[in-house]
Parts: C-alpha cells; sequence; structure tokens
C-alpha cells in the first residue's frame, strides 16, 4: 500500500501521515522553544485553516464529502488541535512554563487534542483508502 493516501474516485490526494507528523512538529517546536526560552507566534500556530491539513479539511473535503461524520469529526479534532497549541503558545509567551508543560505531557490537553487528531486523521484516511480501492 503506497504511504499516500490516494481518493482516485475524486481525483484529490492527501498525505494523511505527513499531516499527523506535521501537527506533532508544532508539539515538539512549542517544546523547544519553552526550553529555550523563545517566545513562539501564537497566532500562527491558532490559525488552522494555514495548514495544509486545514487547506484540505476546508476545502477539497469539504466540497467532497459534505455532512460526512468522519470529516466533520476531522474537523473538529484539527480545529481543537490548533486552539489548543495556540493556547499552549500564549502560556510560552508569558512565561507560564508550567502550565504549558502540563498540558504538553500524557494526559494533559495538547497531548490529548495531538492524539485526538491523528486518531481522527486514521479513521478518515483508512474510509477514504476502503472508498477508493
Amino acid at each position: 500500500m503506497p504511504r499516500l493516501c490516494w481518493l482516485c474516485a475524486w481525483g484529490v490526494l492527501m498525505d494523511f501521515l505527513e499531516q499527523t507528523t506535521f501537527h506533532n512538529r508544532i508539539c515538539e517546536d512549542l517544546e523547544a522553544a519553552m526550553a529555550a526560552g523563545r517566545t513562539v507566534d501564537a497566532a500562527a500556530i491558532r490559525a488552522e485553516r494555514t495548514c495544509a491539513a486545514g487547506q484540505w479539511l476546508h476545502g477539497e473535503g469539504h466540497r467532497r464529502m459534505p455532512g460526512s461524520h468522519l470529516h466533520l469529526h476531522c474537523l473538529e479534532a484539527h480545529r481543537d488541535f490548533h486552539r489548543i497549541a495556540g493556547q499552549v503558545a500564549e502560556q510560552i509567551n508569558r512565561g507560564a512554563t508550567a502550565d504549558a508543560w502540563r498540558a504538553m505531557r500524557n494526559g494533559g490537553a495538547l497531548a490529548g487534542a495531538k492524539a485526538e487528531l491523528a486518531a481522527a486523521l486514521r479513521k478518515l484516511r483508512v474510509a477514504m483508502e476502503a472508498s477508493a480501492g
């Protein structure tokens, strides 16, 4: 099975694994900034429509799957991830590192949002592979 999720019936391509990795990298970048005592661009992190997954979910994904429960779940998980990551970024910028660490470690809000987004992307990928093949 190729790594990319080909949506043959719709002529659309999205790399779900790449998008999961991208969002994991946001968390890693937040941790690195906190460890180095740097500030981060909270508005850019919160902007969920600017990353490739957000553009696809709000654009082609929305046009191709209007009303799909899996699409809506993925859209909400993606929105929640960026909202919570933006809150963590603001905590880092304010120097509230204890709160930011708490959100990022297992059981924390950002860790949970990251896991939920990864699961939602995985479910959407599986469903699309099943419908395309």
